[in-house]
This record gives C-alpha cells, sequence and structure tokens, in this order.
C-alpha cells in the first residue's frame, strides 16, 4: 500500500462502512436506527480504536468504582442518535455523502469514562450531564493506582491516544 497513510486507510474503511449503511437503510423494513447500527455495533467494534479517542475525563463516581468491568466509554457526543438521524436525513433527501459521514463518525467518537448507570442516565438525558448528574474530573487528579487500572482494563488498545494517559513505564 505504498502512498497510503493510516489516516487514507481510515477514511476508506469510513467510506466503505457509510456505503455498507446506506445500502441497508434502503432495504424493506430498515430502518435508520437498524442501519446505523452496523457502524456502531459491527465496524466500529473492529476498527473504532484507530481513531476512537479518550478526552481526559472521568465521572466522579467512576474513581470511586472498584470493579472496572461496571465502567464505560461513554460517547458524549451522541453517536448513536447523531447517526441515526444522519443516515434517516440521507434517505429523505436522497443523499450520498460518505465525507459528512467521515466527519461525524470522527467527530463523536469521543469517550468519557463513566459508571454502567451513569452511561444510561446520560442517554436518558440526552447527552446533558448535569441533567444526569455527572460530575466530571480531570485524568490528571485522580490518583496513580486508579488510572492504572482504569488505564489497563478501560483505556489500552480501546483508544487512539491510550498513550497519553498511561501510567508512569506504561508508555
Amino acid at each position: 500500500m505504498k502512498g497510503c497513510t493510516l489516516n487514507s486507510i481510515i477514511e476508506a474503511n469510513l467510506a466503505s462502512a457509510y456505503e455498507e449503511v446506506m445500502w441497508l437503510a434502503m432495504r424493506k423494513n430498515i430502518t435508520p436506527a437498524d442501519a446505523r447500527s452496523w457502524y456502531t455495533h459491527v465496524i466500529a467494534k473492529k476498527m473504532g480504536n484507530k481513531f476512537r479517542r479518550f478526552s481526559g475525563k472521568i465521572s466522579k463516581l467512576a474513581v470511586g468504582v472498584e470493579d472496572t468491568s461496571t465502567l464505560r466509554l461513554e460517547h458524549f457526543k451522541r453517536i448513536q442518535t447523531t447517526l441515526t438521524q444522519l443516515v434517516d436525513r440521507h434517505l429523505k433527501m436522497g443523499k450520498q455523502d460518505a465525507e459528512e459521514f467521515i466527519r461525524v463518525v470522527l467527530d463523536c467518537e469521543q469517550v468519557h469514562i463513566v459508571t454502567i448507570r451513569e452511561n444510561y442516565d446520560a442517554m436518558m438525558a440526552h447527552g446533558d450531564y448535569q441533567t444526569a448528574n455527572i460530575e466530571l474530573v480531570e485524568w490528571a487528579n485522580i490518583p496513580p493506582d486508579i488510572q492504572r487500572s482504569i488505564w489497563i482494563n478501560k483505556l489500552r488498545g480501546k483508544v487512539m491516544n491510550d498513550r497519553e494517559y498511561a501510567p508512569i513505564g506504561k508508555k
């Protein structure tokens, strides 16, 4: 793949994902949400760590959790809702715009770390953290032992910028 950059490969893969999503969306009995789920539940699982970014923020409640399996990488820019709306709009307008899809995906693939309950509360509050009573703290303000545990179990290999948050000696 001489001359290809990681960005061009990612963009090509996302353009292909968009074509697949829109193909699904045009099928009988498939809703925009069903079609969007191809990206959020299949494609993103396989390649999301190449462009998903950790914001450096974690909920105060998540910092106090001992079992990191109860923590979630929460897409605070509402990726599922946003992409479903994009697919619906493109269908209604008869529009094909992979570039817009790619821009939206890359913008929305940003995550905070929250508890399972907070993830649900954020969804019910349409992403309004104040309404959901979620208070975020900066990664730098978390004790090193907690950083280490969360980094190993929630960030390492799951976000493109994991090394920026790695405990000393893990980069």
